[in-house]
């Protein structure tokens, strides 16, 4: 599976909403980011998008042992789950763990969470700024074949300008003035596009929108600078 210039929606909300959300959403998305707990407030919700042919990114940025990451990725693709996220940060005998599942969903690595900064790395003894660690951990990937890193769209151009080639998936995405406290490396969809991203992954733009639709195809739509007409 192909991931250019897509959107996928993070269904961060109550479980008994999330039902609810893809249908007034309809055919305006579909690709859903999936949180662990909403697989376990419902555990039918994977396997009813699923059925409803909607591709699903189970969001666990699993951390493990490499045969108990192998497990789940394997789960996963039995579930016709679409993409699962590895830290990258769990190294090169998970990432190859990862990839060897028989059936596997794509599998994308995860750098440096959206919400970390300088100083958060530091008290976790990592020296340096995030854009550092996150080309230190792309290159990591992209040598054990993953099949797409997640980063902020701060770091989208740094990486492509390295030479990463991979698909590269960016949450942290403010759009139409609704900004998550919890996400500290932010852009905008039209920053994020030019800077060289994949795919884009969004949660309370859409969410809290009057129009959760007209939202996302808002969001798609979004041109890059360098393609607008003068």
């Amino acid at each position: 599976m192909k991931i250019k210039r897509d959107l996928i929606v993070a269904l961060d909300v109550k479980a008994r909403d999330a039902r609810g959300m893809v249908r007034r959403l309809g055919r305006a998305v579909d690709f859903y980011k999936v949180p662990p707990a909403a697989t376990l407030e419902d555990p039918g919700l994977v396997s009813w998008l699923v059925h409803r042919r909607k591709r699903v990114f189970l969001d666990c940025k699993w951390f493990d042992i490499p045969s108990q990451v192998r497990r789940s990725v394997e789960s996963a693709g039995r579930l016709g789950i679409a993409a699962v996220t590895i830290h990258a940060g769990a190294g090169r005998a998970v990432m190859k763990a990862a990839l060897a599942a028989r059936p596997r969903p794509l599998v994308w690595g995860v750098t440096v969470l959206t919400s970390m900064e300088g100083k958060d790395l530091k008290e976790v003894g990592i020296a340096g700024p995030p854009s550092r660690q996150v080309l230190r951990l792309a290159r990591l990937a992209q040598k054990n074949g993953l099949d797409g890193l997640v980063c902020s769209p701060l770091e989208v151009s740094i990486l492509r300008k390295a030479g990463i080639s991979l698909p590269l998936i960016a949450p942290g995405i403010q759009f139409g003035g609704r900004a998550g406290k919890d996400q500290k490396r932010t852009a905008s969809p039209e920053e994020a596009w030019r800077a060289g991203a994949d795919a884009l992954v969004v949660g309370r733009s859409v969410l809290e929108s009057p129009d959760p639709a007209g939202a996302a195809r808002e969001i798609l739509k979004c041109e890059e600078p360098r393609k607008r007409k003068r």
